[in-house]
């Protein structure tokens, strides 16, 4: 099926319908994902997934208005269909003076276009049923042996998939996205009775043969349930926390939901008037960065078809911009930053490409040294975060950290603080960068956090 054609068909039956302007997205997903345990295939689910969404704008006596739906018709009356629905829902809605319509943007040029298709040709996922079958029933063999202490499986899981994007808009663009993954991880559970302790591991990529290897995956599961064996509440406390990086991600996409430009127009968020202010310390730098050869969310044009450009979010600390849309920079009258984020049905939305914070000198091992004592988050829970006033509690699990080393494993405790603090007291950011889908983020210390326990 060609979404390009059955795009650009659907723009012309709106017109037809009446829309003075219109954009659509069109989509096609497949995948495949394996799951195992305890050595034996327990599903195999296929999903093969088409849609295509559309929005429309009308003139009404009281001014331009819009409207937008969906479906999974792409056959030609299934397009006339939804063409017809989405004017007809228009000419009822009440019409936004402050309303972008999807011309004018900020569009990729051709040539641009094609040298990132050149330079982005669609790679394969890698994997087949058979092959990924195998690589989760090796990670689970491997998390299962690696320690007798090891005493059952929660399962691991390959999967793989393509996608393939066609945005296209009443005013001639259009474009299209072609991406694919691989994904592996696993799931174990340690010790027996009352002292059993469950975690995890996982990677993912665009091409299977960039994964991490299923035996690497899987001792790195096994070896941190292993490790979290005999955890115990503590005492509460005020001190340094240490985020590993995989949980570290959580508090930089705090800071990009309190940055998005729609949330700033309703003052929904603690930085609403942050820009140009000094966040976090001189040493901190945070970049979108649009085309990483491993980020997972690389992109040239947004849900909008905006020219997507990589930039820096905070710079020697201080926040340097607000994440926006079209119609979120004409209201609060900034710059578009091209981070509009579109699914078939609903108004737009704001997202962003890859996240990157910059490491430090300082191994985790370093940092426990040079703070003595304080926790090591492993694992949070709940979504204890207010975005209008920043405050910031969330049920957490990890280790404590005495005389520079790790020490008790902990369970059931509360890590506290606010936000807009927790960013100002970051005394020590890692060298150890990892990614994780789209964030590269390293482990991050932050200075007087409540602990609260027994």
């Amino acid at each position: 099926m060609n979404l390009t054609d059955k795009t650009a068909q659907l723009l012309d039956y709106i017109k037809q319908a009446g829309a003075k302007h219109a954009d659509a997205i069109a989509v096609n997903s497949t995948g495949e994902s394996i799951n195992v345990r305890q050595g034996k295939v327990e599903s195999i689910e296929a999903e093969h997934a088409q849609g295509i969404g559309l929005r429309g704008f009308v003139e009404t006596s009281k001014g331009l208005a819009f409207a937008s739906a969906s479906s999974s018709d792409l056959s030609d009356a299934g397009l006339k269909a939804l063409a017809q629905q989405v004017v007809d829902m228009a000419k009822i809605s009440e019409p936004d003076p402050d309303v972008v319509p999807p011309v004018g943007a900020n569009h990729p040029s051709q040539e641009a276009i094609q040298a990132w298709q050149e330079n982005h040709p669609h790679i394969h996922h890698g994997w087949d049923t058979q092959a990924a079958k195998s690589a989760a029933l090796q990670c689970e063999e491997v998390a299962l042996d690696f320690d007798k202490k090891v005493a059952n499986s929660e399962g691991a899981t390959a999967g793989f998939g393509d996608d393939t994007k066609v945005y296209a808009s009443s005013d001639g663009f259009m474009a299209e996205n072609r991406t694919a993954s691989a994904s592996l991880s696993v799931s174990v559970i340690a010790g027996k009775d009352e002292n059993m302790q469950r975690d995890y591991a996982w990677h993912s990529a665009f091409d299977a043969a960039d994964l991490r290897t299923p035996k690497d995956i899987g001792e790195e599961a096994a070896r941190r349930a292993v490790s979290r064996l005999g955890s115990k509440t503590v005492s509460s406390r005020t001190c340094s926390v240490v985020f590993e990086p995989r949980i570290a991600t959580s508090v930089v996409r705090h800071l990009i939901a309190a940055i998005n430009g729609r949330a700033v127009l309703k003052k929904q968020t603690f930085l609403h008037d942050a820009v140009g202010e000094r966040l976090f310390p001189s040493f901190v730098n945070i970049e979108e960065h649009i085309d990483h050869a491993q980020g997972m969310a690389n992109r040239l044009f947004d849900g909008e078809g905006t020219q997507c450009q990589s930039q820096n979010i905070v710079e020697g600390g201080v926040l340097t911009t607000l994440l926006t849309d079209r119609y979120a920079a004409k209201r609060l009258g900034i710059a578009e930053t091209g981070n509009a984020s579109r699914g078939l049905t609903g108004d737009i939305g704001i997202n962003t490409s890859n996240i990157i914070v910059s490491g430090g000198a300082m191994s985790q091992a370093d940092i426990f040294q040079d703070i003595q004592n304080g926790f090591l988050v492993t694992e949070l829970m709940g979504f204890g975060i207010n975005p209008v006033t920043g405050d910031y509690s969330r049920g957490a699990a990890g280790f404590l950290i005495e005389n520079g080393v790790i020490t008790q494993p902990v369970q059931e405790v509360t890590v506290a603080g606010n936000l807009k603090d927790m960013f100002a007291n970051i005394t020590h950011l890692g060298n150890d960068v990892t990614w994780f889908g789209s964030t590269a983020v390293p482990s991050i210390c932050i200075s007087n956090m409540t602990i609260a326990g027994q």
